[in-house]
């Protein structure tokens, strides 16, 4: 299936806006674009049609993202604050509960893209399909790997931006 689809689709949608996703001049559509036709072998309208679906995933998984990434701040919060256990449990329980619908959500979300896509490719596109966004998926995170060690500090062990519960 399109599992690696998942992962680059969120890298991409967290470094790039929204809005910026759905306009052509933008460098991911301009990219997706060339990939899908040159190497899947999608017509331009086909295309088009599979990255404009491919944006709106992106701006969904996103959204569900941020709201995943507030209720880890609240968990961290909750948990590394004062109380007894019995408090922090009554605290978190119902936000555990969101956070478990989120996370459904989010595999529903992938489901449909992944069906909406396939509805429109052949078989062999689908397979070509699942090459190519491994490839491009391996060369975002050589990219996205490649920034941070350029930036100025670095990658610094220890400062992953994760702190407290993960």
């Amino acid at each position: 299936m399109f599992r690696p689809a998942l992962l680059l689709s969120l890298s991409l949608a967290i470094a790039l806006p929204a809005r910026a996703q759905a306009d052509d001049n933008r460098p991911l559509v301009r990219f997706r674009m060339e990939q899908l036709q040159q190497t899947v072998g999608l017509p331009e309208d086909q295309a088009r049609a599979v990255v404009e679906r491919w944006s709106r995933y992106d701006r969904e998984q996103f959204d569900k993202t941020q709201q995943i990434r507030q209720l880890r701040r609240r968990f961290n919060d909750i948990l590394l604050g004062p109380g007894t256990e019995e408090d922090k449990n009554a605290k978190v329980r119902p936000l555990l509960e969101r956070f478990v619908e989120l996370r459904r959500q989010q595999a529903d979300l992938k489901f449909r893209f992944e069906d909406d896509i396939r509805a429109k490719l052949s078989p062999a596109q689908q397979v070509r399909l699942i090459l190519q966004v491994e490839e491009m998926q391996r060369r975002v995170v050589e990219a996205l790997k490649e920034g941070f060690e350029n930036r100025p500090g670095g990658l610094r062990p220890g400062l992953g931006g994760r702190r407290g519960f993960r």
